[in-house]
């Protein structure tokens, strides 16, 4: 009867606790998938439906069941330039992956292994005396293997991710100093499926089946279910993709709706042309970000370079990223 009794207590405790567990101040966009290289990024960010792409091995794990050579395949990219005459914190609002160092992977036949930055910002807004700072860093490494079946023409792929990161925030209000800082922990598991039919390809992800992510102050963060669908059709060296992702949130819809369309153009064995556009909503041309970039193949190497350009309150933001991939 007692320890019935302490079970109880403790239960009621708990949920008690979990009812008054302060929300961690992350926001909706801070766990978004974005591909591993500029190349998908010059097209929109799509990724869903391209064959034997090292780039979309995140984005839909069952595109590397059609990558055929048996050499190692690595690539970094990073954030170059971010130029904007508007405040730093209204960008962070819709770009939350600061400049630097932002996904590595490598790849062998039909698994990958990557280390991607979900989040990297940082906001401060002052009022008078009154002031708030928040630092936001989200790291993600994902396992990526993907089975071709026997008639080659459809591919199942799985995503395991480990997510990590650190949240510091500090303020003074009314004259009261505050200061936190939290470690956070957590794991995502993604499936995908594509199929080729001639030149024509197909792929949907199920992202974030199970995702939730656990701070130390904070309550948790259960991450939005999404579904990621894709088209593309590929003839010689023209490809044209397109992509829309559907998130499901908790608490609410932050543009729950992402488009994205690509194209890439080979004028050569050397060097191709790529452009893309991506959007929460097409009426709005406000939150159209146009993207663009070439790619350069040289041996064993290939270095793409992409950007981005778009609005907010008719101030113009431009960013630009590069990428370089190497055969071994």
């Amino acid at each position: 009867m007692q320890k019935k009794l302490l079970l109880s207590i403790v239960f009621c405790l708990l949920f008690v606790i979990s009812l008054y567990a302060k929300k961690p101040p992350t926001m909706p966009i801070s766990y978004n998938s974005t591909a591993l290289s500029a190349r998908n990024f010059a097209m929109g960010q799509i990724g869903v439906a391209i064959p034997a792409d090292i780039g979309a091995a995140v984005l839909n794990p069952a595109t590397l069941g059609f990558v055929s050579s048996d050499k190692i395949q690595a690539e970094v990219m990073v954030g170059i330039i971010r130029d904007s005459d508007l405040d730093k914190n209204e960008i962070a609002l819709r770009d939350n992956i600061d400049l630097g160092l932002q996904s590595f992977i490598v790849l062998q036949q039909q698994g990958a292994i990557s280390w991607r930055t979900l989040s990297s910002n940082e906001i401060k807004i002052s009022d008078g005396s009154d002031n708030y700072e928040k630092h936001e860093r989200i790291k993600a490494i994902t396992i990526s293997a993907a089975n071709k079946t026997e008639s080659g023409n459809n591919s199942v792929g799985l995503n395991i991710s480990y997510l990590y990161g650190t949240i510091s925030e500090s303020s003074i209000i009314s004259n009261e100093p505050f200061a936190q800082s939290s470690y956070g922990n957590g794991f995502t598991i993604d499936l995908g499926y594509m199929t080729k039919f001639n030149n024509f390809l197909f792929g949907v992800t199920l992202e974030n089946i199970i995702g939730f992510m656990w701070w130390e102050e904070y309550d948790y963060d259960q991450l939005p279910f999404g579904i990621r669908t894709g088209i593309g059709y590929c003839l010689g060296t023209f490809g044209i993709y397109a992509d829309w992702d559907k998130k499901f949130y908790r608490f609410g819809n932050y543009d729950d709706n992402l488009f994205g369309i690509g194209l890439e153009q080979y004028l050569s064995n050397i060097l191709c042309i790529r452009v893309g556009a991506n959007t929460p909503s097409v009426s709005d041309k406000e939150k159209i970000k146009y993207t663009y970039g070439c790619g350069l193949n040289i041996s064993m190497f290939s270095i793409s370079l992409a950007g981005e350009s778009y609005k907010i309150d008719d101030e113009s933001i431009s960013k630009y990223i590069i990428s370089l991939k190497v055969l071994i």
